[in-house]
């Protein structure tokens, strides 16, 4: 069975040389004088799968000084691959696949393409006609629209939605590749030219006169490209990495609230009215909290921590967790160097896997922190 799940990838292709001949390691005249009636039944099992199977076993005659002449299988001999996988109860299965791997390998005569479908073997088996239908199509449509610049509720293909192409975007993404020639290089979007959605940003109005230039509103989600132009009198920028703790920031003079970015704090880069202003960042205090930390400094260097020191860390030592995967970097390069001292603690030294999280810390002594750190 090892052989068939290692090898059945390349014998799609027509790889392999065949009949293929498998060894038996037959035992030794000790052992069957050990226990001769295990030998017997293990006779008697190889004469049924010469009787039943698909391949061949290949016998030789050995002569043993105590027992005498016996007929050893010695070798297990497929002339195909559909022999394996009649022998495996995988016939089915293989034809399936077989007949689908060489309709879609003809739409291309390259070997980066059949190689991609070959490593699909279990998707070609198995997926049902309809749903297999429509991956073809998409495909297909895919590979010769390659920059279409459309949504994909825009393709006018029977049988598929958006949720469709998102359930199988790692093959369509894939199978794309390799067609295009560019193999799995590049995101689902560059690779497909299909239109990715808008990126969004979620922020909060912290003062009554910044909501009053926007008729009141104060919780905004909108596209990164429509914030670029915001003309608004923000005198200051706080990012939290959580979006309850966004939520539940006070009134602030000058100041918004950036919230729930994660890694993708690049964002606020775009913002050309960001970069000009003080910026400060709030996340949980562990590994991936100063790698964020870090990547937001790449792009806004100005930025300042808050509430991530050694400080708060020990003041809430009794809401410790635990991080399970800390972040593999050993040092990052845009850190202070009390940061990257407790990075390292909270990577491999002495507060190891510690984790605590900004939404442990108690609300007034949070708050009261902020607001002595941020202009008034």
């Amino acid at each position: 069975m090892s052989r068939w799940h290692n090898q059945r990838r390349h014998w799609l292709q027509g790889q392999g040389e065949w009949p293929l001949a498998l060894s038996i390691d037959p035992p030794t005249e000790a052992k069957v004088l050990a226990d001769w009636a295990h030998f017997d039944g293990w006779l008697a099992q190889w004469r049924d799968v010469s009787r039943g199977g698909e391949g061949v076993v290949r016998y030789e005659a050995r002569t043993w000084s105590r027992v005498g002449e016996q007929r050893i299988p010695c070798a297990w001999q497929f002339a195909a691959p559909a022999a394996v996988a009649g022998t495996l109860r995988q016939l089915a299965r293989w034809s399936v696949a077989k007949q689908r791997f060489d309709a879609l390998a003809a739409w291309q005569a390259d070997a980066a393409w059949q190689a991609e479908l070959s490593r699909h073997f279990d998707l070609l088996a198995d997926l049902d006609d309809t749903d297999f239908g429509c991956l073809c199509r998409v495909v297909e449509w895919l590979w010769q629209h390659p920059a279409s610049g459309l949504y994909p509720r825009q393709l006018g293909i029977s049988g598929i939605d958006s949720k469709w192409i998102e359930s199988r975007r790692g093959v369509v993404s894939a199978w794309v590749g390799a067609l295009q020639g560019c193999g799995s290089s590049g995101d689902f979007h560059s690779v497909t030219g299909l239109r990715a959605a808008p990126d969004r940003l979620r922020m909060r109005l912290l003062d009554p006169a910044l909501r009053a230039a926007l008729a009141g509103l104060a919780d905004i989600e909108a596209p990164v490209d429509e914030l670029v132009e915001l003309a608004l009198p923000v005198r200051q920028v706080l990012i939290v990495e959580n979006l309850v703790t966004g939520l539940a920031c006070e009134e602030l003079p000058g100041t918004l609230v950036f919230m729930q970015r994660g890694y993708a704090v690049d964002a606020l880069a775009r913002l050309p009215w960001v970069a000009s202003l003080p910026v400060f960042y709030w996340g949980d205090i562990d590994t991936h909290g100063f790698a964020i930390l870090s990547r937001l400094r790449m792009h806004l260097p100005q930025a300042q921590s808050l509430l991530m020191d050694e400080t708060t860390l020990l003041e809430f030592k009794q809401l410790w967790g635990r991080e399970e995967k800390p972040h593999a970097a050993t040092a990052f390069s845009h850190l202070t160097d009390a940061e990257q001292d407790l990075y390292r603690a909270l990577r491999e030294g002495e507060y190891k896997q510690v984790r605590l999280e900004q939404e442990r810390i108690a609300w007034d002594f949070a708050w009261r922190r902020i607001v002595s750190n941020l202009a008034p």
